[in-house]
């Protein structure tokens, strides 16, 4: 898979994920800085599908991050 197919899959997730998240309603989700959330949205993807974190010439976390931050959809 190309960086780029990686990418959208996983800004594609990412937006996926955080509704879900929100729809809990459990109170707590939309308070959580943005750090947490992406924190436990890399964690989530290392559990739920690591081969988007295969990455072997780049920091995954970072490289997570920095997708993530460039499509905040706030």
């Amino acid at each position: 898979m190309s960086l780029t197919e990686r990418q959208k899959n996983v800004v594609a997730l990412w937006r996926t994920w955080r509704k879900n998240m929100r729809d809990l309603n459990d109170g707590w989700f939309p308070y959580y800085d943005t750090g947490k959330q992406i924190h436990l949205f890399y964690e989530y993807l290392g559990k739920s599908h690591p081969s988007l974190l295969d990455m072997p010439k780049e920091n995954p976390y970072l490289v997570i991050k920095a997708w993530v931050e460039r499509n905040l959809d706030l």
